[in-house]
C-alpha cells in the first residue's frame, strides 16, 4: 500500500487558487464518495481549510494511479484529474502542488497537526479541523486500516508539540492579527464603530479581539440571528458590559456597513456576499470616512474589486501574513523544539506500525510450533512410563524454542530497527499465515 498527501496551501497557492480548491463538509462528503469508488481497497480523507486542501490517501500499489505516480512523480494532472475532476485539471499549475509520499506524507500530517505548517504558527484550531476531517472519512467509509492508526497519532503529536513547547503561547488568531492590521489604517480602535459578519469559529475567536481591544459595542450580521445570539453568550466577558447587537444578514447588512469603519467578515459562503456595486451604492451614504474591511473567509466573502472604490480598504486572510511573520519571530526556538519532537514521534509511528505488520506472523509461528510439539508429544508419550513424562514434555520444549529462538529473534530485530517493506510483509504473510 502507498500513502500519499497532494494538495496545496497557503505557501504554494495564493488565494484566488486555494478558494478554487476549497470544499465544504457536504462537497469533502460528496468527494470522498466519489473518488474512494474509484479504487478498490484504498482510503481516502480530506482537510479543506481556510489556509489548505488536502487529500489523503493509502492506494493499492498496484493500482493505475500508484504506478502512474511511480512513473511520472512531477505531473500533477492526473491527481488533479483523480481528486477534483476531470472538469477542474487546470484548477492550478504544477507550481501550486505537492505531493509527498509514505514517510514524508506522515511528517507532513505531524507537522500540519503540531501547526508547524500553518499560517499562524503553533495555533490550535487545526487539530479541531483534522478530528472533523477523520469523523468525515470514518463516516463515509473511506478509513480503513491505516488512517485508524495514522490520524489518531497524529492528534496526539499534534497536542504533544504543544503540551512539551510554548510555541502556542503567544500565538495570535486571525482576529487578532486583523485588528492589528486595522490599527494601521484606523489608528486607535477603541470608540471605533465595527461589524462582524459569520458567527462560527473564526467570527467567535475575532469578537474574542474585538473585547480584548475595548470594542464592545459592535454589530454581529448573520443568515441566523440564534447562532449568533449564542456566540455572544458564550463569550461574554466576566467584566464589563457587552453591548453588541445581531442583525440578520439579509436585512441589516447595508446599513451596518453605512455606519461602520471595520468590517471582519468570515462566513462559510460559496458566493460573495458583498458585491462592489452594493458596496458602491453604500459608500454614498458615508461620504468621505474610510472603510476598513478584514476578509478572512475562504471563498472570500467580499468581491475583491471592492478594494478599488474610493476610502475603502480591502484586505484578506493572505495579507495577514505580515503581521503574523513578526508574531513568529519570538517564537522560532519553540518552533525547532517542535520540529524535534515531530521526527522523533515518527520513528515511533514506524516503530509501532512495524509491530503491528510483523507480530502476527511471529505469533503464528510460536503458535504453530507448539501446535505441532503437543501433536507429536500426545503421540509418543504412550511409549514412555508416566514418570518420565514431564521430562519428555520439558525436553521437547527446550528443542522447540531453540529452534525457532534464531528467526523469531530475526524477525524482532527487523521489526524493532529497520521495518519491513511492503513487499516482505506480504512474502512473509503468504508463507507463514494461514488463508
Amino acid at each position: 500500500m502507498e500513502l500519499i498527501v497532494f494538495g496545496l496551501n497557503h505557501k504554494t497557492a495564493p488565494l484566488g487558487i486555494r478558494e478554487r480548491w476549497s470544499l465544504s463538509s457536504g462537497e469533502s462528503e460528496q468527494a470522498l464518495e466519489r473518488i474512494s469508488s474509484e479504487i478498490a481497497d484504498s482510503e481516502h480523507l480530506i482537510l479543506s481549510t481556510c489556509n489548505r486542501t488536502e487529500f489523503y490517501s493509502v492506494i493499492p500499489a498496484s493500482s493505475g494511479l500508484a504506478k502512474n505516480l511511480n512513473e511520472e512523480a512531477n505531473d500533477f494532472r492526473q491527481l488533479t484529474s483523480f481528486y477534483l475532476g476531470e472538469d477542474d485539471v487546470n484548477s492550478g499549475s504544477d507550481d501550486h502542488f505537492y505531493l509527498y509520499r509514505q514517510e514524508n506524507a506522515v511528517k507532513h500530517l505531524f507537522r500540519v497537526a503540531g501547526g508547524l505548517d500553518s499560517m499562524i504558527i503553533g495555533e490550535t484550531e487545526i487539530l479541531r479541523q483534522l478530528k472533523e476531517a477523520y469523523a468525515l472519512s470514518e463516516k463515509s467509509s473511506t478509513s480503513g486500516k491505516m488512517f485508524r492508526r495514522l490520524f489518531p497519532e497524529a492528534l496526539k503529536v499534534g497536542k504533544k508539540v504543544r503540551t512539551s513547547t510554548s510555541i502556542s503561547e503567544g500565538c495570535i488568531t486571525p482576529g487578532q492579527a486583523a485588528l492589528r492590521l486595522a490599527t494601521e489604517v484606523l489608528g486607535k480602535l477603541e470608540g471605533k464603530e465595527a461589524l462582524l459578519i459569520g458567527s462560527g469559529v473564526v467570527a467567535s475567536l475575532t469578537a474574542r479581539a474585538f473585547i480584548e481591544h475595548d470594542l464592545r459595542n459592535f454589530t454581529v450580521v448573520n443568515r441566523t440571528t440564534e447562532s449568533a445570539e449564542a456566540m455572544l453568550e458564550e463569550i461574554k466577558p466576566e467584566t464589563g458590559e457587552l453591548q453588541a447587537r445581531v442583525l440578520s444578514l439579509g436585512d441589516g447588512l447595508p446599513a451596518a456597513i453605512a455606519s461602520a469603519e471595520l468590517v471582519i467578515s468570515s462566513t462559510s459562503s460559496i458566493e460573495p456576499i458583498l458585491t462592489a456595486e452594493t458596496l458602491r451604492e453604500i459608500q454614498k451614504q458615508r461620504g468621505s470616512r474610510p472603510l476598513v474591511i478584514i476578509d478572512l473567509a475562504v471563498p472570500r466573502d467580499i468581491e475583491p474589486q471592492s478594494g478599488e472604490l474610493e476610502d475603502v480598504h480591502l484586505f484578506n486572510i493572505d495579507d495577514l501574513n505580515r503581521v503574523i511573520q513578526g508574531n513568529l519571530s519570538s517564537r522560532h526556538e519553540q518552533f525547532s523544539k517542535a520540529e524535534a519532537i515531530v521526527n522523533k514521534q515518527i520513528d515511533v509511528f514506524y516503530s509501532q506500525l512495524n509491530y503491528l505488520e510483523v507480530d502476527p506472523v511471529i505469533r503464528h509461528l510460536i503458535e504453530r510450533f507448539e501446535i505441532i510439539r503437543k501433536g507429536e508429544l500426545q503421540n509418543t508419550l504412550e511409549s514412555f512410563p508416566p514418570e518420565q513424562h514431564e521430562a519428555v514434555d520439558k525436553l521437547t520444549r527446550s528443542l522447540v524454542n531453540k529452534l525457532i529462538y534464531f528467526p523469531i529473534e530475526r524477525l524482532k530485530s527487523i521489526r524493532d530497527m529497520q521495518g519491513l517493506s511492503e513487499d516482505e510483509t506480504a512474502f512473509l504473510k503468504k508463507l507463514f499465515l494461514p488463508k
